[in-house]
């Protein structure tokens, strides 16, 4: 299972740099052109595992980002910013009825 600790895979970084350099110091004291140096196979194998660790270490800080940015949404979730109190409105007073309607005159 490979690694997901990013200090792991800075140091196999470093580790492969190394071995592209000692192969680079190698074959130059072969008299190779660095032409003909890039098309080394062991040269283009070191280089293409290095991209492949570097890929990693960048997923594993996208990877990071993101629980961040997940925990940080949960503390807020978790702990709301409390309400103010709310303001009682006044009732409205409703509009008194106009006095009832004169009674009606008896016998007139």
């Amino acid at each position: 299972m490979p690694s997901k600790s990013s200090d792991t895979r800075e140091h196999q970084k470093k580790l492969y740099d190394q071995r592209i350099q000692e192969r680079r110091a190698d074959l130059e004291k072969k008299g190779i052109t660095p032409k003909e140096i890039n098309k080394d196979k062991v040269h283009e194998h070191l280089k293409a595992k290095r991209r492949a660790i570097m890929k990693a270490i960048a997923a594993i800080d996208d990877s990071n980002a993101r629980n961040e940015h997940r925990k940080e949404a949960a503390a807020e979730q978790a702990a709301p910013v409390p309400a103010a109190p709310k303001e009682k409105k006044p009732k409205k007073e409703k509009p008194e009825k106009a006095e009832k309607a004169a009674p009606a005159k008896a016998g007139d």
